[in-house]
């Protein structure tokens, strides 16, 4: 009975694997034929197209290419802040007990209900006031507080797993708290600490909203908002939009494939806890 339940959730696993590879590949395969499609043949359904336009990839590229760095500054940016300011906080909730300690977490998941893009008016009058709106620093900073609760609590479930005898030891060698944490608890904490990171950094790259409402000039643009802008009253550039949209999909996932054992450690650790 046992040997054939086996069999049978072994089936299922295949079956339901095949079913998400499925949902994931067929829509980068459709912006994938529209990316090779020439514009003359643009309204044609085509399962495999007879003509392959390669310099799709080549004008989209040369479109692209300013704010894709814009992008990965916005992105980098973010995540650095974020992750100076969530360490230290999550490892001072995980290691110290202090008055209103639970409290200070349950605030921190209680603002995840809240949607980001509530503060997005008031934000934009007060970046304005200061004259950073259409500003790098104005899409760093509102990323970073939007993802700081998140990733504190992602942090803080990895450090809970740490032994509290590696800071008795780094006490009795003279460190204090932020020498402990600098040269113990940080070089250890690798997976945890990419975890938070690498999802700060995808969150902030792939933000369309955010820099809708804050930037106004062209020449600051994140990628997203780029692709945007391929859609116009009068025409729609579907095939630069798709060959755009591919292109642009290479850096998270070049990230995410590179780190991809730091964040399965990170995440397995950070679980051990609950």
């Amino acid at each position: 009975m046992l040997y054939k339940e086996s069999i049978l959730a072994k089936t299922l696993r295949i079956v339901l694997s095949v079913i998400f590879c499925v949902f994931a590949i067929v829509p980068i395969y459709s912006a994938l034929i529209v990316a090779l499609t020439p514009y003359s043949n643009m309204l044609e359904a085509q399962l495999f197209p007879h003509y392959f336009e390669i310099s799709n990839f080549k004008d989209a590229f040369a479109l692209i290419y300013d704010n894709i760095l814009n992008s990965f500054l916005y992105a980098a940016g973010a995540t650095l802040l974020t992750t100076a300011i969530s360490v230290p906080a999550a490892y001072a909730i995980a290691r110290y007990k202090f008055r209103l300690r639970r409290g200070v977490l349950f605030t921190l998941l209680l603002t995840q209900m809240m949607a980001g893009i509530v503060l997005l008016p008031t934000l934009y009058k007060t970046f304005n006031s200061i004259g950073i709106r259409n500003s790098p620093l104005a899409l760093i900073v509102v990323y970073s507080a939007v993802n700081l609760a998140l990733v504190v609590t992602i942090h803080h479930g990895y450090f809970s797993t740490l032994s509290v005898e590696l800071d008795e030891a780094a006490s009795i060698d003279g460190c204090n708290y932020l020498q402990t944490l600098i040269r113990i608890i940080f070089p250890i904490s690798g997976p945890g600490i990419a975890v938070g990171a690498i999802f700060v950094f995808i969150n902030s790259y792939n933000d369309f909203v955010i820099p809708l409402f804050l930037l106004s000039d062209a020449k600051t643009y994140p990628l997203t908002l780029t692709v945007y802008s391929l859609l116009t009253d009068t025409t729609i550039r579907w095939h630069i939009m798709a060959a755009a949209s591919l292109i642009g999909i290479i850096p998270p996932v070049a990230i995410f494939t590179f780190f991809q054992k730091y964040i399965i450690k990170g995440v397995t650790s950070g679980a051990v806890k609950g």
